[in-house]
């Protein structure tokens, strides 16, 4: 059979388009460096099974600020290849990529074990993120006020879950990255997500923590539909009206040649974003101007002085467990990123020891000019 140029053309054109541009690093225990991607184990649980991992960007430098990529993993899940593990995480790779960020995926843990089905002990999870992103900040030059999670499947149910399990979590976040299931939308095999109107007060209510910051919600669909199940879950019970939301509808087989294969054997996978396509341009796109405009978080700045008025460089100013600025030589200061509400701004000399200073503020619009007087 002849084929004309312009077919040919097209077809070229096709598999360029949808080709698969990008491999996931392989986990190495080999110290972080650029360009790498490593297991790390926090100290509290060296001689377990728990880790997470770290990618640095190729032109990672040291002293330089970093966006970051928290991720969750599905389920394991056999038909789709989803192992569940912290290893075979595919989702934040591209996007971290693209930005040039950080990228870091977390363990679900119960009882210093890595489980790969669910939540585990919630509490424990959630005590583990909140510990290493701002080691994660302050060791690799993450940016506070650029932190994201995102996750795929039972991930991005965890998105919402785990990421606005508490107040203290919540705080964290710039944006919410979730493709395929959302926090509220059905009930699930056992006791969880049961009975489904509980469910979705709950996750309602967590929902509300978001307070305004962009949600970009992408789900796969057949090709051609133009909704999906968490779509109407959403306009049904207005969360749009509590957040920016951003719906990504993505045919992944439209995307991804060959489905099934060996190395994607289901359209729901993880690994959709390692191809090219406008749906992942939208992705990529939607975390530049999240990063650039940082919709509904506000900053604070300021100078810290001694009591003769010399300003003081290295001094620590801290909002919430993950928000933290260092002081420059001419003693100011600048946090980024604060979502609104009551929050306590703290002075220390130096990490991890008591508060030197603190003042309590209500932030709803940018504060400048909050400084503090050490007092010895």
């Amino acid at each position: 059979m002849k084929v004309g140029l312009t077919t040919l053309l097209l077809i070229i054109s096709l598999t360029l388009a949808y080709a698969q541009n990008l491999t996931v690093p392989e986990i190495t225990d080999h110290g972080p460096k650029a360009g790498l991607r490593v297991r790390v184990v926090p100290e509290a649980y060296e001689g377990t099974d728990v880790y997470y991992s770290l990618y640095l960007p190729e032109n990672y430098k040291q002293g330089n600020k970093y966006p970051v990529i928290v991720e969750y993993t599905g389920n394991e899940w056999k038909p789709s290849g989803s192992t569940g593990e912290v290893k075979d995480a595919n989702l934040g790779f591209a996007i971290a990529k693209k930005l040039e960020a950080i990228w870091v995926v977390f363990p679900y843990i119960k009882d210093s074990i890595a489980v790969t089905t669910w939540w585990g002990d919630e509490e424990a999870t959630v005590a583990f993120a909140l510990d290493n992103i701002r080691k994660v900040c302050s060791s690799f030059g993450g940016n506070p006020a650029e932190i994201f999670i995102c996750g795929f499947s039972r991930g991005a149910i965890g998105v919402n879950y785990l990421g606005l399990y508490n107040e203290e979590i919540a705080d964290v976040w710039l944006g919410f990255f979730t493709h395929d299931h959302y926090d509220g939308v059905k009930e699930w095999v056992g006791d969880w997500g049961k009975p489904l109107s509980d469910y979705r007060q709950a996750a309602k209510e967590r929902f509300r923590r978001i307070k305004g910051r962009n949600c970009l919600i992408s789900q796969n669909v057949k090709e051609g539909e133009n909704t999906s199940e968490t779509k109407k879950y959403i306009e049904e019970y207005r969360l749009d009206t509590l957040a920016n939301i951003t719906f990504n509808l993505v045919s992944v087989s439209s995307i991804v040649p060959g489905i099934p294969s060996a190395f994607i054997p289901h359209s729901h996978t993880d690994k959709w974003l390692l191809y090219e396509s406008r749906n992942a341009n939208l992705v990529y796109d939607w975390f530049l101007e999240t990063i650039k405009s940082k919709p509904n978080t506000y900053s604070a700045t300021g100078v810290v002085r001694d009591l003769e008025g010399k300003p003081l460089s290295g001094i620590i100013v801290e909002s919430g467990r993950t928000h933290f600025a260092i002081t420059n030589e001419n003693g100011a200061y600048y946090l980024e990123g604060l979502i609104s509400g009551n929050r306590k701004i703290s002075i220390f000399d130096k990490e991890n020891e008591s508060i030197r200073l603190s003042r309590d503020i209500y932030l709803d619009s940018n504060i400048e000019g909050l400084d503090f007087m050490m007092l010895e």
